[in-house]
């Protein structure tokens, strides 16, 4: 038979259960620990028990140590298969009858009891299960909180913008603290010493809708934990420093509700890191910054020098343009990313431009090259390269440039790569160079036809040239070819 179960909900939500074959001593018991305030459910067959305590959870475990059809000690050695937690007090009929210890150490038994009419002992006993329980949970929830921050920081130290970061910040608070209501205030940030401001809940709103509704109501306590470098509580919420180590800049994280001390201090860690996150980005955005100014200098630079090879020889002004927009065309109906049809569009400007360092007795001579002459002007690819090396974020465009004369049958300059050993954008400038070249007059011979060029590239298809480039390429032409002839015959 089953026992009614009475159940108060306590704050700490803590639940026992009784097993007892004995339905009067389980109903004086659960009168007892009821009108005490426990919430507790009883049961009189242990079989029934064994399944409710793996489908649901409890803390404590009260349990007859004679019982049938399970005797106590199996029933602990079943439970322990599946739980190793939950606290054990057995119940004995008499003192001698008590389990012998080596059985209680094997199935973590922690107390037994004698049956009485006097409930004492056993709220005694239930009581220091309690609190066995309750510091269980605290490790329990130190430790998930630790590998939570531990988890979530991989992702966030990465380089991104800083609301992205403020997102992910309020986002990891929002999990740990349970609150819905959190801000971060910072000043002083960035060159320009700009106030970010970030808000979720109630907080998600404008900067200026921030000042006008919530400013003077947090001010003094921004103050204070600013000034004081230490949390603030107040009667609605906590303020936690936000401690810049150069001194960069200074703010705070609200977290709106009541909040245990084992969260605030996993806060107070968690925040040490958000404080050098939130520095990172700053020295980040400094650096990208200068780096962006470094590379348009540079950009600038190069592009000087592009236009002095045009300069040097009238046949060829112009060329790097139409290859730089020839290959953009490519790149797009092979789908490209974003990305690499920057890549290209910058390979096709500057693939000439280690013809810088090339005399101009070779470079703009009208008859036969000699071996040597020719032996330099292959190293073109290899001197544009350097030249571009200077700065990281070409290093895609390097390698372009340094191998767009490569052929795919590995007969090119000046590594011999052949096939998949050359990168896609080298093959895409191969082919639209080599179009652009025979389809416009050089000092040394007349242009050709469209016809002619692109009959041409059928030809190389497989040695110079990738098969699938050339098709496309060719497409391209067809599919627009007012657009191609207006440049064509603009010269």
């Amino acid at each position: 038979m089953r026992i009614n179960r009475k159940q108060v909900s306590l704050s700490n939500d803590y639940k026992l259960m009784i097993i007892d074959d004995d339905a009067g001593l389980i109903d004086s018991i659960s009168t007892f620990l009821v009108r005490n305030g426990y919430n507790i459910y009883g049961l009189i067959n242990p079989v029934e028990g064994l399944e409710r305590l793996k489908n649901e959870k409890y803390d404590i475990l009260i349990l007859d140590y004679f019982m049938s059809p399970i005797k106590g000690d199996d029933f602990v050695s079943k439970l322990r298969e599946f739980d190793r937690e939950l606290y054990v007090i057995l119940l004995t009929g008499h003192n001698d009858l008590a389990p012998p210890f080596a059985t209680t150490k094997a199935f973590d038994i922690q107390a037994y009891c004698e049956k009485s009419h006097r409930l004492d002992q056993l709220q005694l006993l239930i009581e220091s299960g309690i609190k066995s329980v309750s510091q269980r949970r605290r490790i329990t929830n130190y430790k998930d909180g630790l590998n939570s921050i531990l988890t979530s920081l991989p992702a966030i130290y990465q380089f991104k913008p800083l609301g992205d970061i403020l997102d992910a910040v309020l986002t990891q608070i929002i999990d740990m603290s349970r609150s819905s209501n959190v801000f971060t205030l910072i000043d002083g940030f960035g060159e320009d010493g700009k106030v970010i401001y970030k808000g979720v809940g109630k907080f998600d709103v404008a900067l200026d809708k921030y000042n006008e509704e919530f400013a003077t109501l947090y001010s003094a306590a921004i103050a204070r934990a600013k000034t004081s470098g230490a949390t603030m509580w107040t009667d609605n919420g906590v303020f936690f420093p936000i401690i810049s180590m150069s001194e960069l800049y200074e703010g705070v994280i609200y977290i709106e509700g009541a909040m245990e001390d084992d969260n605030k201090h996993l806060l107070e860690i968690f925040i040490v890191h958000v404080a050098a996150l939130i520095q990172n980005a700053y020295l980040h955005e400094k650096l990208t910054l200068a780096y962006t100014n470094l590379k348009s200098s540079f950009v600038e630079t190069i592009e000087a020098l592009r236009l002095a090879v045009d300069a040097k020889d009238v046949y060829t002004r112009g060329h790097s343009d139409r290859v730089s927009m020839y290959a953009q065309l490519v790149g797009k109906k092979f789908r490209l990313s974003r990305d690499d049809l920057e890549d290209l569009r910058i390979s096709g400007l500057f693939h000439d431009i280690g013809k810088i360092g090339i005399s101009d007795d070779i470079l703009l001579k009208n008859t036969n090259l000699t071996r040597d002459e020719y032996a330099e002007i292959k190293e073109h690819p290899t001197k544009g390269a350097l030249i571009l090396s200077a700065v990281s974020a070409f290093e895609n465009v390097r390698h372009i440039v340094c191998c767009h004369h490569e052929c795919v049958d590995g007969q090119g300059y000046p590594n011999g790569l052949r096939g998949d050993e050359i990168p896609l954008g080298a093959k895409i400038i191969c082919v639209v160079d080599a179009f652009d070249a025979m389809t416009f007059d050089r000092q040394y011979r007349r242009r050709l036809s469209q016809n002619i060029a692109i009959e041409e590239l059928k030809g190389g298809c497989g040695k110079q040239f990738d098969k699938d480039i050339v098709e496309c390429f060719i497409s391209i032409i067809e599919e627009s070819s007012d657009e191609i002839n207006s440049i064509y015959n603009c010269e």
